[in-house]
């Protein structure tokens, strides 16, 4: 029999703690439920952690003899952790159970695999939009291109650290500044039009 039913998380299951990580666990998500003591966990703590969280369970993670101790050379990501420590799922480096990204690779651990804690405002993201609204009224030719920069640049930030925000002020951004360009341009074009008309 397998040591674990695997499912998505149904209402009996929603609601309930997981033995690993303690996280409540969200109707629809992954879940594992031990087949012996009926503990649930999130799918992804059950496989990292390798079977049960309940003490003394049939199906708990057997304890491993860490060889990289006595010379035997496995791998540190292989080695048993200390209590409380996982290893990421992406880069292997041991992190606390239940932190919401890795801090060496930027991963995000949560079982739905998106970042639900706390952001900041990514660098360049308010500065975007501001010199794209500036740029409507005056120097759109030069605050255009500002505007797209710093936007694309809070982009290229929130892609590699998840505790970062500001996507909206940084697609506005790249928009204002695609528009500043357009809009002199076509002025421009006016002024240079009029003038030859003459």
């Amino acid at each position: 029999m397998d040591a674990a039913r695997m499912l998505k998380a149904n209402r009996k299951v929603q609601g309930k703690p997981c033995g690993w990580c303690e996280a409540i666990l969200q109707l629809g998500e992954d879940a594992a439920v031990c087949t012996t003591c009926a503990q649930e966990h999130h799918r992804p703590c059950w496989e990292s952690r390798a079977g049960c969280s309940t003490g003394g369970c049939a199906n708990a993670p057997l304890h491993r003899l860490d060889l990289s101790a006595l010379g035997g050379g496995e791998p540190a990501s292989m080695a048993e952790m200390p209590p409380g420590m996982m290893a990421c799922p992406t880069c292997k480096r041991a992190i606390s159970i239940g932190d919401p990204f890795c801090s060496a690779c930027k991963s995000v651990n949560s079982p739905d695999g998106i970042y639900h804690g706390p952001r900041t405002s990514a660098p360049g993201a308010v500065a975007a939009l501001v010199y794209g609204i500036i740029g409507l009224v005056i120097c759109g030719v030069i605050l255009g291109p500002l505007a797209i920069s710093k936007g694309n640049g809070a982009k290229r930030a929130m892609a590699e650290n998840p505790t970062l925000g500001g996507g909206g002020l940084a697609t506005a951004g790249v928009v204002l500044g695609v528009i500043d360009l357009v809009m002199w341009a076509l002025v421009l074009v006016a002024k240079l039009a009029a003038a030859t008309g003459r």
